[in-house]
């Protein structure tokens, strides 16, 4: 598994952990600060938290915050 999987299945379990929704929005220190306590970089966090965003899961919005799109993938 390369580190990007890894990063990208651990800030997808923290999302669940957060049991976060469609239109809910999150802080972005609620997701990243716990992510990066578990080892993983803000450049790592970051690299994932873009694809999302590509993939159309997630936006960024201002606030600091994540607006959650639509369902998490598997």
């Amino acid at each position: 598994m390369s580190r990007f999987d890894e990063t990208e299945t651990a800030v997808v379990a923290r999302l669940r952990a957060l049991r976060v929704m469609p239109d809910v929005t999150i802080n972005y220190s609620d997701l990243a600060e716990p992510t990066h306590a578990a080892g993983f970089s803000q450049k790592e966090i970051t690299v994932v938290l873009n694809a999302l965003e590509q993939d159309g899961i997630l936006s960024f919005v201002p606030g600091n915050r994540i607006l959650v799109l639509r369902g998490l993938p598997e």
